[in-house]
């Protein structure tokens, strides 16, 4: 599955190659990055790397179904945009509600999660519309603009497999959209909710596109280091990394790791873990930590150490 990079290539902290010495007799100079990293979304919820499926419920109606499939539409291309770079990678499915079903049950969200094969699972409820107000400008002529305000809520649930917290969230919104409509001023009370409802399209994109934006990811700056000895090898590297060129960086660097040299052998290997967690690797980057400490006590390990751990643990 293609996922978005961890990162944003923003600029090097120090632009020219200004090189700190770490303080160990012919040791390594270190370097910084700036990064960007991707954070949990505003509604606590990480996507980063996994499936996602999208269900939403059909109560029956046309006017209902048409804003719940516009509703779905939205939401799924804001998290496309998010964290797959635009590409159809979010399987949709519209499901008939049933009567009694409990929708917002982990049973019955992890039985469709199940069915739809993804890591995670949104599910919009059929949406709640309440009394529209209408109001009907008279002209004399037909046709005639009829104006409505029509309350609406929406319920999203979303169950997240991997997820320690194992359970299902629920979150709710209500709005209310303004629409218009030619009409012959005839119709009867539900044949003219029925013309103006059919105009909810608009409403039901901004609300999906609203949702969606709660579940994007934030991106906080970061400063990573990264250790460089000086040959022609290890300056490679280091362009490798400032133009963000991660595979290219670490296939020197493995190129590499044959040396007797512990302290190059941990410092190769911090770079790898640095690397990985730039690229949101975080298991792998602490597996590359670990062989580093192994090795070599080398200063920074500790602070990198953590920023995994942080990540480890949400």
């Amino acid at each position: 599955m293609k996922t978005r990079a961890e990162f944003r290539n923003r600029t090097l902290l120090l632009a020219a190659a200004i090189l700190l010495p770490v303080a160990i007799s012919c040791g390594p100079s270190v370097y910084f990055i700036d990064v960007e990293t991707r954070q949990p979304s505003p509604a606590g919820v990480d996507l980063v790397g996994k499936t996602i499926s999208v269900v939403y419920l059909d109560a029956g109606s046309d006017e209902d179904s048409l804003f719940s499939a516009t509703l779905t539409d939205a939401f799924v291309r804001r998290l496309e945009r998010d964290y797959f770079d635009g590409d159809s990678l979010i399987s949709v499915f519209c499901l008939d509600r049933q009567d009694g079903v409990d929708y917002s049950s982990k049973t019955e969200m992890v039985d469709l999660l199940v069915e739809t094969g993804s890591d995670v699972l949104f599910l919009f409820e059929a949406p709640a519309f309440g009394t529209e107000v209408v109001t009907v400008k008279e002209t004399g002529q037909t046709p005639v603009t009829a104006s409505a305000a029509f309350p609406f809520s929406i319920s999203l649930h979303v169950y997240d497999s991997m997820d320690k917290r194992d359970t299902v969230r629920t979150y709710s919104g209500n709005s209310v959209a303004n629409v218009s409509a030619q009409i012959t001023g005839t119709e009867s009370a539900a044949a003219r909710s029925s013309i103006l409802k059919a105009e909810l399209g608009g409403a039901a994109a901004t609300a999906g596109e609203s949702s969606g934006s709660k579940f994007s990811p934030r991106w906080d700056a970061e400063q990573i280091m990264f250790f460089l000895f000086s040959s022609s090898q290890w300056y490679d590297t280091y362009y490798y990394v400032e133009g963000f060129q991660w595979q290219k960086a670490m296939d020197v660097w493995m190129s590499m790791l044959g040396t007797d040299n512990l302290e190059k052998k941990a410092c190769l290997e911090y770079n790898m873990a640095a690397a990985c967690y730039v690229m949101g690797q975080y298991s792998l980057a602490a597996e590359w930590l670990d062989l580093s400490a192994g090795h070599f006590s080398l200063p920074y390990t500790q602070n990198l150490k953590r920023k995994i751990e942080n990540r480890l643990e949400r």
